[in-house]
């Protein structure tokens, strides 16, 4: 008989870095593993958008080893765990993950799940703003090395861009050293200038796979030291970004979009700015941003015809130059634990959902 593998909170939170890597998150936030044990053994998960007192209820009722939210339950450092919030979930032995901005810019987040929700096609980011940084990277390796420096560079996570895997370019080159006194070299002879055809790699990686793929390169390259550089990038990666613009499968007057924006997010209600424009006005292309995505409405000007968001302001609205419609924070966002449940599915736990009727959210009134 097969034994059951036992799976562990650490386990659950390597998986979602791969997908997600906190290094994405911008400096303001706080996200991973928040309270609990990381070698704490799961059986069952919550989703939830917020780590409430329904949240925590629900989790200790169900028996839940793990809460995983999309907003952190501490934001800020904290001085003293007084919280009675905190010590219910610590007394109950239940372990709280966070996964915040850095699951708003990847391709199976937020904005990728409100997208589906919405019915969008050919999507592409409408910022590449994220926490993390790119750089190009070079290196010079021996001929006959090449391919194993490559593969363990593509394995540290270089060599990204956009659908693409594997992206490097390689040339040869000419290059000389002179081995020195306590040097142990492959090739040449110490006080001897030695040259040598090498190829020189280069690739991007990201910040946050930086240290592993230099790593990578001094583990498998056959030099003493190996001769590397990193620059970088002005630009972000093209693999990452905020808020999405994409295409309605057929054209739809304003007023319709905003009645099928309300009934596929489930939201009690949704509000829709007009601009200068009519509610039977014909749109084709929209931009969207789960939760609150004011910030981004100068990058949406020219490339949309109505933006899809939570929390304009009064003043937002009255000065935008294109219609806006505003769902709510909760229901942009809390599509995207249909999605995480669908990262989990290989593990051997237990699934459940704190749901939209059961969140706080359902106490505002509408008179």
């Amino acid at each position: 008989m097969k034994k059951e593998k036992i799976v562990t909170v650490s386990d659950i939170v390597s998986h979602l870095h791969k997908i997600a890597n906190p290094g994405l998150a911008y400096d303001w936030d706080n996200v991973g593993l928040q309270i609990g044990n990381s070698e704490q053994k799961v059986k069952k998960i919550l989703l939830t958008l917020d780590v409430t007192n329904n949240a925590v209820e629900k989790a200790i009722n169900e028996k839940a080893d793990l809460i995983i939210s999309h907003h952190p339950i501490i934001y800020k450092p904290i001085k003293e765990i007084t919280n009675p919030l905190y010590l219910k979930l610590i007394k109950n032995n239940i372990s709280v993950y966070c996964t915040h901005t850095n699951l708003d810019v990847v391709k199976k987040g937020v904005n990728f799940t409100l997208a589906e929700k919405l019915g969008l096609n050919n999507l592409e980011f409408l910022s590449t703003e994220t926490g993390a940084k790119l750089y190009h990277v070079a290196v010079y390796v021996p001929q006959d090395s090449m391919i194993e420096v490559a593969k363990a560079i593509f394995k540290a996570g270089a060599g990204t861009i956009g659908n693409y895997k594997n992206c490097l370019n390689d040339y040869e080159v000419s290059g000389q050293f002179k081995p020195m006194e306590g040097s142990d070299p492959i090739l040449g002879k110490q006080d001897k200038l030695e040259k040598v055809v090498e190829r020189k790699l280069e690739f991007f990686v990201d910040s946050f796979n930086l240290q592993k793929v230099i790593s990578a390169i001094k583990k498998t390259h056959p030099y003493e030291t190996p001769a590397y550089a990193v620059y970088p990038q002005e630009r972000q990666s093209e693999n990452y970004g905020l808020g999405l613009i994409g295409n309605l499968k057929s054209k739809l007057t304003l007023r319709n979009f905003a009645e099928i924006v309300k009934k596929n997010l489930n939201a009690p209600f949704v509000k829709l700015w007009l601009a200068d424009k009519k509610q039977d006005t014909i749109i084709s292309k929209v931009a969207i941003c789960g939760g609150s995505g004011s910030s981004l409405l100068q990058q949406v000007y020219g490339r949309a015809d109505v933006f899809v968001s939570s929390g304009f302001d009064y003043h937002t609205m009255l000065d935008s130059k294109i219609p806006l419609i505003d769902a709510g924070h909760f229901y942009t966002e809390n599509p995207v634990l249909e999605n995480l449940e669908k990262m989990l599915t290989d593990f051997n736990v237990e699934i459940i959902h704190l749901k939209a009727d059961e969140h706080e959210i359902k106490k505002e009134m509408i008179i």
